[in-house]
C-alpha cells in the first residue's frame, strides 16, 4: 500500500531546507524545478528535513514535487 502523500511546510527562496511530515520510515524525495533531486527519510514520528542543494536557485512560485515511498 502506498504511503499517504507527504505534507510540506512553506518554502521560501531564503530557505536551505525543506521539511514536513510523511509516513514514518518512508523515503522522501524532493524534485526541484531544474530536475535536481534530494532525498531523506522520515523519522519515527514522521518528520523529515531535507537540505536544498546549493546549486538549486529558488526564486519563488516554482513547483517543487515531494513524494514518499515505503521503506523496504
Amino acid at each position: 500500500t502506498a504511503p499517504e502523500a507527504p505534507t510540506v511546510n512553506d518554502v521560501t527562496s531564503d530557505d536551505t531546507t525543506i521539511s514536513g511530515t510523511a509516513e514514518p520510515g518512508s523515503t522522501v524525495t524532493v524534485t526541484f524545478p531544474d530536475g535536481t533531486t534530494a532525498t531523506g527519510t522520515a523519522d519515527d514520528e514522521g518528520n523529515y528535513t531535507i537540505d536544498i542543494p546549493t546549486n538549486v536557485d529558488l526564486k519563488g512560485d516554482e513547483n517543487i514535487v515531494v513524494t514518499a515511498t515505503d521503506k523496504d
